[in-house]
């Protein structure tokens, strides 16, 4: 009879135990992206205000762009626009442009 009653407030701790590390696991946001968009702006942004871009995870339920402006905020748009197209590509030139002049100085 002792062991019987010994289980039970054992497995009561084994289960409160790992019901708190799957809490801890979950508050943790390692299993998602890091940044998401929700929303889109609408308006075209200035190519020259934007500093960089990066698209958003695959996780995210919208696919999107995040431009980082001048001033370090950042600003979610619709991969699919063609304004959005235009200034990735003109940022990925100004990268190669920097890269080719660099190496070409350096030799």
């Amino acid at each position: 009879m002792t062991t019987t009653m010994m289980k039970n407030p054992v497995t009561l701790l084994a289960c409160i135990l790992i019901f708190s590390s799957l809490t801890v696991l979950a508050s943790d946001n390692t299993f998602g992206p890091d940044k998401c968009c929700f929303k889109f702006i609408a308006n075209r942004l200035p190519k020259n205000k934007v500093t960089s871009y990066k698209y958003t995870d695959r996780l995210c339920s919208m696919e999107g762009v995040l431009f980082t402006m001048k001033r370090g905020n950042e600003i979610c748009a619709d991969a699919t626009q063609q304004w959005v197209k235009d200034i990735i590509e003109a940022k990925d030139r100004t990268k190669r442009g920097t890269t080719t002049t660099t190496t070409g100085a350096s030799e």
